[in-house]
């Protein structure tokens, strides 16, 4: 299959994941989704990894380090778009953090020597003007107008976006030195210690938690069923699955391209929001979303 191919396959996985783990994340916590979900990615990244070859491989320290810290990275940053889409609303919170592509995209032309076209820079402006959109809401009027975001889930999407965007970037140096699914080990890794020790300290400090961290993160009050668990594994399995792809697809093909194909995964969110919790997007959120995607295709197109 070609790079862009696997982009778009990466995107409808991570879309149907997004649906699974925010169902699932409401029901047993986003902390633990989180940690059920990075430990079963570990165990099946890290059995494929061997397979192809893992064990017999030369390695360079700085680079198998370097991969670790971006591991810790986005196991910080599954903690906050979990949680994002835990608090919602989904409309909302999952075009926002599909934005990295658009931010992966500058990140690539700036410090890759990727190059990007008119209309690429075209789409990347369009994506942080409807992230603008969705994210904000105003109240009031005339001198008393203010601004806010329109949701907590925004503030924790916005930061899954930020190391999103840049984890994406710097793992084509491993992805390209190691193949995908030794980066993708090393990356899990560093994600299975972040989540474990964050569980730790968070259950360690929950008297002093907001009522939102002790029932949203570590769902408190939420029975741990083994539907839960069984749910929160599969959102590991297929979101390896997804990385994978994904991976591979960088692999082989430009980085700003690859982004920007990975995160139309949140159309399939927006429309189960839309289905499942029956969201509703105001004028303002509208245009945001219809920026953002318009932004995604202008970025996609050839250069």
């Amino acid at each position: 299959m070609s790079p862009f191919a696997l982009g778009l396959l990466s995107a409808a996985l991570w879309g149907a994941t997004d649906l699974v783990t925010t169902y699932v994340g409401r029901r047993i916590g986003s902390l633990r989704v989180v940690v059920i979900a990075v430990s079963t990615s570990l165990v099946l990244a890290g059995s494929v990894a061997v397979a192809r070859g893992a064990l017999t491989q030369i390695y360079k320290p700085e680079i198998v380090v370097a991969t670790l810290l971006m591991g810790v990275g986005a196991g910080i940053s599954y903690i906050a778009v979990f949680t994002a889409f835990r608090l919602g609303p989904l409309s909302v919170v999952s075009p926002t953090i599909s934005a990295y592509g658009a931010l992966s995209a500058f990140l690539a032309a700036l410090f890759l020597g990727e190059q990007l076209t008119t209309a690429h820079v075209a789409g990347v402006i369009a994506v942080g003007g409807g992230i603008a959109l969705l994210g904000i809401r105003t109240t009031g009027s005339g001198r008393e107008r203010r601004a806010s975001l329109a949701s907590p889930g925004v503030a924790f999407a916005l930061v899954g976006l930020l190391f999103f965007a840049v984890i994406t970037v710097l793992l084509t140096i491993p992805i390209k030195e190691f193949g995908w699914s030794t980066a993708i080990t090393l990356s899990r890794i560093g994600n299975f210690v972040t989540v474990w020790i964050a569980l730790g300290l968070l259950r360690a400090k929950r008297s002093s938690l907001p009522r939102w961290g002790r029932t949203d993160l570590l769902g408190e009050g939420h029975a741990m069923t083994r539907r839960g668990a069984l749910l929160a594994g599969a959102v590991g399995v297929g979101d390896t699955i997804a990385f994978f792809v994904f991976a591979a697809a960088l692999e082989v093909g430009p980085t700003w391209a690859v982004s920007l194909l990975s995160s139309l995964g949140p159309i399939i969110v927006v429309l189960g929001g839309y289905i499942g919790y029956q969201e509703r997007l105001r004028l303002p959120q509208l245009v945001g979303l219809a920026l953002v995607m318009v932004g995604i295709v202008l970025a996609t197109l050839p250069a």
